[in-house]
């Protein structure tokens, strides 16, 4: 885990070109020539017994630091793209290592064979030894030269990441800063007598470059993400490590003369390599001490760590979980997973459910069973209700709400509201299974959690609301959309009769319902309703009327016996407190009669050519009122001639209970006025000039109520020698941009 919060170096020029396949074959190539060519010139030394001349020994140097140069650039190009975690580092290191002490001490004992002739010289004796310079010891100075300085660019490229690890701009500059030391104190040395004491100039370079490495050695912060374990398992890994990179930095009882041999190969090339061994040291040390003093407060900073990863979990919940299970659960879960507690519940109340008692939503280490065995769970939540604030049990045993038995692992609880908005959606509670249990940070961290959880619950009920009233929305679409359809989308054609209606709904849909229907060529049935009450219950009232009316009104030519067999009809399926205002009447073109019956609807407006208006008020009991014969009995019907010019207007209770803003209504004789004003207009225009008025009154077109409006204007029987369809206009229909609202007309 830790290895992904290691941050890759920065990509510099060299990391770039080295990116490509083919650079790094040649950049391998190069280190590989450089040192043949080093170990060519070391074996023409040895044959020749002399020394190199200080031209030849200045070339010597720059190969040599050339192709271990190129040997950094792979080996720091490799551990860039291959990033580790510390405690791997510190195992594959000290692996490393072991190999590297195994192979170097076979190398040191590796002897001249028998035969072999050597030349010794002045600068022919092993440093320090007094030894004649042999085949064997130039073979033993290359690959043990080769090996230790390898080693050396291991720890230290190893570290780079340790070091780096939640780099800064400073760290980063520390750290390159202190390479160009260490190097730049190593080639002070260049083409220099080993003997001889160091100089001025490596003095100047080497102690900026033991004061960052020092610097260097105590970025140790990568520490403090580790667990117990890990830390436990550093200790020994960063003592193991400290004692192999002490043999690798010179040890002649393990490896005698191993540092004379590197000393020999390359002056400059030892002492970068000492550097940076000793820079493995120090820094081993260091994290030895650090995982040694951060190992008490371990459980402490995972618990924190813990808290800060519930946090950040949740605080995604409450934009992306809307499953009501799955965030109780989380919301739940999350103390408990943090640290924080042992055990939790999460209690709410729903008052859309019809009970304030609280019920638990989810529970986590603990069953519901349990918590409604050995809680009174009511009474907390009261508490918790009325304070509004966490509540703190210290010991869960000496209180009366608990039923605790020997073995419940109930010692404290603490009890923190889910507030949002200022209302209370819940409760979360957790345990501990300690009396005491909680500290003043676990309240606050608690707390914390669940203003988060609030604002989570509060997202997922609004959302549950916006998908419940869209669904709602679609529904009553449909509903609309059935509804325009359940109206009469043409009307039927009779000689001598202009026709215009209309309907509103005060909702998406609404109870009002008109409809036309011709028995035979000359007689025509239309019927205008209103169920009591609004919205969809009174829309499937209406579908229900609808389908009375389309199935019973060529069972009659009585307009009573018509709603004697409607009541019968819709008396089972009305309820009690509903029932349904109709007018029903059958027009005849023939006999050029109107007979017509009221069951409590408003009365019909009638108006002959010469202004004479009058409403049509017959007796007669809503359907669904009475159940019995006394809706029969209480029925009438009238009869009337119809003359030329003749107006019927048939409405319902949204006309004329329609209010102005002053709340005044627009009234039975306003409505009569208007007809008698509009009289000698046709059907569609006095509709229009009807609807007009009503609007003019009422300053807008919303209606608080359904409105339904009806026109029937009889012009008389065709004169003879006309044409039928000279005498009866084409039946036109429109519908406003409203779809509930639906207007026919008919001349």
């Amino acid at each position: 885990m830790l290895s992904d919060l290691i941050a890759k170096a920065p990509q510099g020029p060299a990391s770039s070109w080295l990116s490509s396949q083919g650079h790094r074959i040649v950049i391998a190539v190069g280190a590989g020539f450089c040192y043949l060519v080093t170990v060519a010139l070391n074996v023409m030394q040895w044959q020749s017994g002399r020394p190199l001349s200080s031209v030849g020994d200045a070339a010597y140097e720059v190969v040599v630091i050339l192709g271990f140069l190129f040997l950094w650039l792979l080996i720091s190009h490799a551990f860039r793209e291959r990033q580790a975690a510390p405690l791997k580092i510190f195992w594959t290191t000290l692996f490393v290592g072991l190999l590297l002490i195994v192979i170097a001490r076979l190398v040191v004992g590796i002897t001249t064979p028998s035969g072999v002739q050597t030349n010794p010289s002045t600068l022919g004796f092993e440093y320090g030894t007094g030894v004649p310079l042999t085949l064997a010891t130039v073979v033993k100075m290359n690959l043990l030269s080769l090996f230790k300085v390898a080693f050396a660019f291991f720890v230290l490229l190893r570290f780079r990441d340790l070091v780096l690890f939640k780099r800064t701009k400073r760290s980063l500059r520390n750290w390159y800063l202190m390479i160009g030391l260490m190097a730049a104190g190593s080639l002070s040395a260049f083409v220099k007598d080993p003997s001889t004491d160091s100089s001025a100039l490596q003095i100047v370079a080497l102690v900026p470059a033991g004061i960052l490495m020092t610097i260097s050695a105590f970025r140790v912060s990568w520490i403090v993400f580790l667990s117990f374990r890990e830390k436990a398992a550093g200790l020994a890994l960063s003592m193991l490590l400290l004692s192999v990179l002490a043999v690798a930095l010179g040890s002649d009882q393990l490896l005698p003369g191993a540092d004379a041999y590197v000393r020999h190969y390359s002056y400059p090339l030892e002492l970068f390599t000492d550097l940076a061994i000793g820079f493995g040291i120090l820094y081993c040390v260091t994290s030895f001490l650090f995982l040694l003093f951060h190992l008490p407060t371990t459980s402490d900073f995972q618990k924190k760590a813990g808290e800060v990863t519930a946090m950040h979990a949740l605080t995604n919940l409450v934009s992306q979980v809307f499953d009501s299970d799955k965030l109780f659960f989380t919301i739940t879960a999350t103390p408990v997973e943090a640290g924080n507690a042992e055990k939790a519940w999460l209690a709410v109340a729903d008052p859309r459910s019809g009970s304030l008692k609280p019920r638990i939503a989810s529970a986590f280490n603990i069953t519901s069973s349990k918590i409604e065995g050995c809680v009174d769970l009511h009474a907390l939540y009261e508490e918790l209700d009325s304070r509004r604030q966490p509540v703190l049990v210290n010991e869960i045993p000496a209180d009366h709400r608990f039923q605790v038995r020997p073995g419940d692992a109930l010692g404290s609880l603490l009890m923190v509201p889910l507030i949002a908005r200022n209302e209370m959606l819940g409760g979360l509670f957790v345990t501990r299974d300690v009396t005491h249990g909680f500290e003043k940070d676990d309240i606050e961290t608690i707390s914390v959690y669940a203003a988060q959880a609030a604002i989570a619950i509060e997202n997922a009920q609004l959302f549950e609301e916006r998908v419940e009233k869209e669904r709602l929305s679609r529904e009553l679409d449909i509903a609309r959309e059935v509804q325009r359809k359940l109206l009469p989308q043409h009307v039927p054609v009779i000689s001598g009769l202009t026709i215009a209606a209309s309907s509103v709904s005060a909702h998406e849909v609404g109870g009002d319902y008109y409809d036309f229907l011709k028995l035979d060529d000359n007689r025509m049935a239309f019927i205008i309703a209103d169920v009591s009450g609004k919205g969809t219950s009174a829309a499937f009232y209406m579908a229900e009327l609808q389908g009375v009316f389309r199935s019973v009104s060529r069972m009659t030519s009585s307009p009573a016996e018509f709603l004697d067999h409607a009541n019968s009809a819709l008396a089972s399926a009305l309820e009690r407190h509903v029932f349904i205002s109709v007018i029903y009447g059958i027009i005849n073109s023939e006999e050029e009669r109107l007979v017509i019956a009221r069951g409590g609807h408003c009365p019909a407006a009638m108006i002959n050519l010469n202004g004479d208006a009058r409403f049509i008020r017959t007796r007669g009991l809503g359907l669904g009122l009475d159940r019995s014969g006394l809706f029969r009995q209480s029925l009438v019907e009238e009869h009337i001639d119809l003359e030329p010019g003749d107006v019927f207007v048939l409405y319902t209770d949204g006309v004329v209970e329609s209010r102005d803003t002053e709340g005044t209504e627009y009234g039975y004789e306003r409505l009569l006025d208007s007809i008698r004003e509009y009289r000698h207009e046709d059907a569609p225009e006095l509709h229009k000039s009807l609807l007009s008025d009503l609007n003019e009154f009422l300053n807008a077109t919303d209606y608080d109520d359904d409105l339904s409006l009806v026109v029937l204007k009889w012009h008389g029987m065709p004169v003879p020698g006309i044409s039928k369809n000279q005498s009866a206009s084409t039946v036109k229909r429109s519908v406003t941009s409203e779809p509930v609202k639906q207007e026919m007309q008919s001349d």
